[in-house]
């Protein structure tokens, strides 16, 4: 006998549950249907399965849908605001930012939290590695993106010891002569 598709599961359990008026709460009952059916692969976002009930012309309350979130939704919205820097200290505290979800994440024992910690670093890592390269980006913001991918980079080898090694990275000579200039730069042509 042929497995039926989502679509068609989804249909089913409306109808199997007498469903009126879709919420939050029958998106949930459909949801746990297709889990046991498919396993935890099966699960469709709350968007996906108002879109299939939707086609069919059924009621669907969407205030209630589109205020459900995914796991998945969750996390990227606790990280969104750390993917983008614009600057060292945005970059500095963004790296705090998801350091600290990650340390709740890993003392929870919660794999996927600390899963996406480490994505959001290597997102914002290659979003700063890209600006970096852009010729038409005045060399100034290229090396302190340069700098920021390089501070995500030693974030993601080694967590626990990033804020000692900030705090030594900016007291460096080095540092100081690349960004100390190109902020003296700044005041001066303003």
């Amino acid at each position: 006998m042929k497995r039926k598709s989502k679509r068609e599961l989804v249909l089913d359990i409306y109808d199997n549950e007498a469903m009126g008026e879709v919420t939050a709460r029958e998106i949930a009952i459909i949801n746990q249907a297709l889990i046991a059916e498919y396993g935890e692969g099966g699960a469709m976002t709350p968007a996906e399965i108002a879109r299939i009930l939707h086609d069919e012309e059924l009621p669907i309350r969407f205030d209630q849908i589109f205020r459900m979130m995914t796991t998945t939704e969750k996390y990227e919205n606790a990280f969104a605001g750390f993917l983008e820097n614009s600057d060292l200290a945005e970059a500095e505290n963004s790296i705090l930012a998801i350091d600290d979800l990650y340390r709740k994440f890993r003392k929870a024992d919660n794999r996927a939290g600390v899963r996406f910690a480490f994505e959001a670093a290597r997102t914002a890592k290659q979003n700063a590695e890209e600006l970096s390269r852009l010729p038409q980006t005045p060399a100034a913001r290229r090396r302190e993106q340069t700098e920021i991918a390089q501070w995500f980079a030693v974030w993601l080898q080694t967590p626990d010891l990033f804020a000692e090694w900030v705090v030594l990275r900016k007291a460096s000579a080095e540092f100081k002569n690349l960004f100390q200039r190109d902020s003296e730069k700044t005041k001066s042509a303003g």
